[in-house]
């Protein structure tokens, strides 16, 4: 390593420093150069494929996935498109499928949900033109006031007054 070279010419042409000095510090040199090797052979020659089975030989597994392919983690906040959530409990079953739990000990798979995004201030407009539109017809949608209403409220700034 070139550093490591560097610093054994300096060692090696200086004399300021004496044997007993220089030879510790080639020393420790040699050390080092013998960790880099290790660490440089293990992460090489030594690596194995993350498949499953060898992940699981060292007490490791991969972590579930939502339904868009991002990985789950403990306090993730979920959504089932209905109810958000936020993961308290992780658990695998023998089949490869797990389990998604909240802190009321609700459970949901993997694959049944997404991870929750915050509404940006267009999607809530979007949501509100989709609403004005449904109102026309009669009867099944909320009126167009009701939706004035409902996304006026989801649009006030905190701490505006009315």
């Amino acid at each position: 390593m070139e550093s490591i070279n560097a610093l054994r010419t300096y060692v090696d042409g200086n004399s300021y420093i004496n044997e007993v000095t220089a030879s510790c510090i080639c020393s420790l040199l040699d050390g080092i150069e013998r960790e880099v090797d290790d660490m440089w052979h293990a992460l090489t020659i030594d690596a194995k494929p993350m498949t499953d089975e060898n992940m699981a030989e060292s007490g490791w597994v991969r972590l579930p996935v939502d339904a868009e392919g991002v990985p789950i983690h403990v306090g993730d906040v979920l959504t089932d498109g209905e109810y958000t959530f936020v993961v308290d409990e992780l658990a695998a079953f023998g089949d490869g499928s797990w389990s998604i739990r909240n802190e009321d000990g609700n459970a949901w798979a993997a694959c049944d949900v997404t991870h929750h995004h915050a509404p940006t201030v267009e999607d809530v407009l979007r949501e509100f033109a989709e609403k004005v539109t449904d109102s026309q017809v009669p009867g099944v949608h909320p009126t167009y006031e009701e939706a004035i209403a409902e996304y006026a409220a989801k649009l006030r700034l905190a701490g505006e007054e009315e």
